[in-house]
């Protein structure tokens, strides 16, 4: 695998929806851009979330400057935010395949690869990998942070390489890919109706005709396709990326990330350790209270019941903390033996500028701290 002009550090986020995974991507990225670093941070989720926890407008496949100079004016560092476009990224690749510009007009403009590069399963996984592995190798960026959709969606995303090498090198394909010509594409012109009435219902007509047109213009394509996934798959067990699981102490989000560490564990991805939105401390003793209200104008009765409010809520808050570190002894239990774990209190108000998102950044690691388990 070729690598980047110099060393790119790739952390990739994970886990379930609804746990802040997002927020935490965006959190990581401004902290380490505000300590001097180049840092992009992608979305492979079609949601505006990301965009919003920034404070910036609409974004896409190209870079949209963070204007991280409005907290330190004199910051060297650089924070660009993507959202994957996985058609202008297939586009991008069928380019820089083919052998030809003309070969690759046949492609861009061929139906069935308009359908397939939209449609296809798999295809916008395998083009998250893509455009992350373009990012990392740029070697524009010191850090490359990647936001994944929610965790068992994230798992088809960590298997289109897998994937995609393996189709390149199954039979299928090689017998879809040999020329019209020969058997394979002629027969199916040539063969079922009721097949091509399908299809033609699908795509349109003349789809029997345009699929063969692709998969033999496909086959200049097939040896670069092919190398790319390969050298994508050895990106993600490469020594400078690493794993986090974003999760929650709720039971649901925990079960999702144990599931999840099975499966990292599975692939033989590296694991950088857990980030626990929305964790409850334990409250602080509470200091001897006045059996009286003093100058305020409360019975004895009602000044009773503040009291008893008090101590009921500290009580409360005492056992949400207990269970919280209870889940949170779970899954680091689950995980690599002395993999970190770093906590983030639940926020009075959601997270949605620059100024709050900075706010947390002392309760995320430090970009030293996220070395494999």
């Amino acid at each position: 695998m070729s690598a980047p002009h110099r060393a790119t550090r790739v952390v990739i986020c994970c886990g379930s929806g609804g746990v802040g995974k997002t927020t935490a991507s965006a959190a990581l990225a401004l902290k380490w851009s505000l300590q001097g670093m180049k840092v992009a941070v992608l979305t492979i989720d079609p949601a505006r979330r990301l965009a919003d926890s920034l404070s910036i407008g609409e974004i896409g496949n190209s870079a949209v400057s963070v204007p991280i100079e409005r907290l330190d004016p004199s910051c060297s560092g650089r924070l660009d935010a993507m959202m994957l476009d996985a058609k202008a990224t297939f586009d991008e690749l069928v380019r820089r395949f083919a052998p030809t510009d003309r070969a690759a007009s046949r492609i861009l403009g061929n139906r069935y690869y308009q359908f397939a590069s939209t449609r296809l399963g798999g295809s916008h996984e395998y083009m998250a990998m893509e455009r992350l592995y373009e990012l990392w190798h740029s070697g524009e960026y010191d850090v490359v942070v990647l936001d994944t959709p929610p965790t068992r969606h994230a798992l088809d995303f960590l298997r289109a390489p897998d994937r995609m090498a393996s189709l390149m090198d199954e039979g299928v394909l090689r017998w879809l890919v040999m020329p019209a010509s020969r058997s394979g594409w002629r027969a199916l012109e040539l063969g079922s109706e009721a097949v091509s009435s399908v299809l033609k219902k699908v795509m349109g007509e003349g789809t029997v005709a345009e699929i063969a047109e692709f998969f033999e213009v496909f086959r200049d394509l097939w040896d670069g396709f092919r190398a790319r996934s390969l050298e994508v798959q050895a990106l993600l067990r490469q020594q400078d990326t690493v794993f986090l699981l974003i999760s929650s102490p709720a039971p649901s989000a925990r079960e999702d990330a144990i599931y999840f560490l099975e499966r990292l564990a599975e692939l033989q991805l590296p694991f950088g350790g857990f980030v626990v939105n929305r964790t409850v401390a334990e409250p602080l003793p509470l200091p001897e209270l006045p059996t009286r209200p003093g100058e305020l104008a409360l019975s004895d009765a009602q000044w009773q019941a503040c009291l008893d409010s008090i101590v009921s809520a500290t009580g409360q808050r005492r056992a949400l903390s207990l269970d919280h570190e209870r889940s949170i002894g779970a899954l680091r239990a689950a995980g690599p033996a002395g993999a970190p774990c770093w906590r983030v209190p639940e926020q009075e108000r959601d997270l949605h500028d620059l100024q709050g998102l900075a706010g947390i950044g002392s309760d995320l690691p430090e970009l030293s701290q996220l070395r494999p388990s």
